[in-house]
C-alpha cells in the first residue's frame, strides 16, 4: 500500500464523515509513516525478475506445482546454495 493511497483514502474519509466543513488537515508524510506504523502496513518493491511476475499466473499454477512436489522429501531454496557452497 503507497503513501498516495493512504493520502487519498484518508481524504475520502475525512470528506464522508464531516462533508464540506473545509477542513484544512494534512495528511503529510510524517501522519502517514505514523498511520503505516501503527497498523503495520508495510510496502515492498520487487527488484530484478521477480518484479517482472504475474502474480495471478503463479497463483493459478501453485496448487499444480505443489501436488508435484508432495513426491519429494527434501526440498531446497537453490537462491541461498551460495551460501551453503561456502559454508
Amino acid at each position: 500500500m503507497t503513501r498516495e493511497i493512504i493520502q487519498t483514502k484518508s481524504k475520502e474519509f475525512l470528506q464522508k464523515m464531516y462533508g464540506d466543513a473545509n477542513f484544512e488537515f494534512n495528511f503529510s508524510v510524517g501522519w502517514i509513516e505514523w498511520f503505516k506504523a501503527r497498523h503495520g502496513i508495510k510496502s515492498y518493491r520487487r527488484f530484478g525478475k521477480s518484479g517482472s511476475i504475474v502474480m495471478e499466473n503463479i497463483e493459478d499454477a501453485l496448487p499444480q506445482i505443489r501436488a508435484k512436489l508432495e513426491n519429494f522429501d527434501d526440498i531446497y531454496n537453490m537462491d541461498e546454495i551460495d551460501l551453503f557452497y561456502s559454508l
